[in-house]
């Protein structure tokens, strides 16, 4: 589809309005919308103006890249309630025909197949059970310590709790550099790059990095080592003070949709031990 044309402030705080709780009691919440729903806009507002300040991308060129993937994309938007705006947002792409971006760009930017980097690195992925995280937002405003990371905290734990809810295991992702090294101490290292695979420029960014997730293996590792942290990722526990979370009513939909992008069938590329990527 068309670069959407950009919100207005007041329509901007109509929309949010619209879409969010009624009268919440937390300062921020949490939320999940299809790509084809209206709360959609949301999210696309702020990674359109997040990656036009950080790395030049223009409205063209985010659709030129991400709307072979439209089909199978949805986002996370945390929402400041006190000021009616989105403030973070995550657009992630599901099982599809068209694959995973950041899995499909392997290949053309750093020049090997994800599959190849994916059995050297001893993983088995399959697409029924990975999401792509294509793109990672935050407002400047709110990357502060004002919030105290508070943002950001709601993304990883709605995606995490809503891959957990929809069978998925493994998140894979292109990362800006400073952006992997910030989620690998804040989040104790959840995220790891593939073997033998370096930081390339990537639209835009000077040095970024694929990687990837195992949410079963980290489940019990920071289970064991680092339990307030497993209970705010994992149990969605921790944050409720200051986040409303995301809907379980949400949660539901999301995994209906899961399933039926399973269930419309693929013949993906099978990998050298047994990995199966992209399509």
């Amino acid at each position: 589809m068309a670069a959407p044309a950009p919100l207005r402030d007041a329509q901007l705080r109509r929309l949010t309005r619209g879409v969010t709780a009624a009268a919440p009691s937390e300062p921020f919440g949490a939320y999940v919308f299809g790509g084809d729903e209206v709360g959609s806009a949301l999210g696309r507002h702020v990674e359109r103006m997040v990656f036009l300040e950080a790395f030049g991308n223009t409205p063209e060129l985010l659709a030129q890249e991400y709307d072979p993937y439209e089909e199978s994309c949805f986002f996370i938007v945390v929402v400041d309630h006190l000021r009616s705006l989105p403030v973070g947002a995550m657009r992630v792409l599901a099982v599809s025909p068209a694959g995973f971006k950041s899995l499909n760009d392997m290949e053309q930017v750093w020049g090997e197949p994800a599959e190849v980097a994916a059995a050297r690195t001893g993983l088995s992925m399959t697409p029924e059970t990975t999401w792509d995280v294509a793109t990672l937002a935050v407002a400047p405003d709110y990357r502060a310590k004002a919030t105290r990371g508070l943002v950001s905290m709601g993304l990883y734990q709605t995606v995490t709790v809503a891959a957990r809810s929809c069978g998925v295991d493994w998140l894979v992702a292109v990362l800006d550099m400073p952006v992997f090294r910030m989620l690998r101490w804040r989040l104790r290292m959840v995220f790891a790059g593939f073997e033998g695979v370096g930081p390339r420029p990537y639209l835009g960014s000077l040095a970024s990095l694929p990687a990837w997730c195992d949410l079963v293996s980290t489940d019990r590792r920071l289970a064991a080592a680092y339990p307030e942290l497993h209970g705010i990722l994992y149990r969605g526990v921790g944050l409720e003070h200051a986040l409303r979370r995301v809907d379980g009513s949400a949660l539901e939909q999301l995994a209906a949709r899961q399933r039926r992008a399973v269930a419309r069938g693929l013949t993906p590329r099978r990998a050298a031990g047994g990995a199966s990527l992209a399509s």
